[in-house]
């Protein structure tokens, strides 16, 4: 008799552990989504890197001139962009010392986007989805700076030109109302 009066005792205990581990794993499920997100964006800037260092060195091997190496490279950032298939924005620099290739995209927020070469403004009127080439007057080209935004959320990202072609890139993406940014290595 002393069983058959726990049984209702017994049914909301059940209730109430499966009810914990229901919401246990929905809590669980949205942080992995939410890591694994951002994760995804920084294992694709390594990606990158990578494979844009393979790009230059087939074609520093097969000796390419400079305006072959560029229209290489501009392929490579072109095909790249339609590999990813995600909402980002994302900017190329490439080249050399004596002239620079600049390529963005943006799919989310157009975003003001100027170069700067060498600590010189050079130009704020970057176009989107169109390679466009800047060379610096005076000297060598040292140093390239993207300013992306505008005051005061404005942000610079610089790359320092090494001797023979480089690729820099930056890729910003929106995740759950934060800006998360990758950039190209500089070795």
């Amino acid at each position: 008799m002393f069983y058959m009066k726990n049984k209702g005792g017994q049914f909301f205990l059940i209730a109430a552990v499966i009810l914990v581990v229901v919401i246990v794993s929905v809590i669980t499920i949205s942080n992995y989504t939410s890591t694994r997100e951002e994760v995804k964006l920084y294992d694709l800037g390594q990606e990158m890197g990578i494979e844009s260092q393979q790009v230059i060195d087939s074609g520093t091997y097969s000796g390419l001139d400079s305006e072959e190496m560029a229209l290489l490279m501009e392929n490579f950032a072109k095909n790249y962009v339609n590999y990813i298939e995600e909402d980002k924005n994302i900017y190329f620099v490439f080249g050399n010392k004596e002239e620079i290739r600049v390529l963005g995209y943006q799919e989310i927020e157009p975003e003001k986007v100027c170069i700067g070469l060498n600590n010189e403004p050079v130009d704020c009127n970057i176009a989107m989805e169109k390679t466009q080439t800047f060379s610096s007057n005076k000297n060598e080209i040292d140093k390239v700076v993207i300013k992306i935004g505008e005051a005061p959320n404005e942000y610079d990202y610089q790359f320092r030109l090494k001797p023979g072609e480089n690729f820099y890139f930056v890729i910003w993406r929106e995740i759950k109302g934060e800006k998360h940014v990758v950039i190209s290595d500089e070795e």
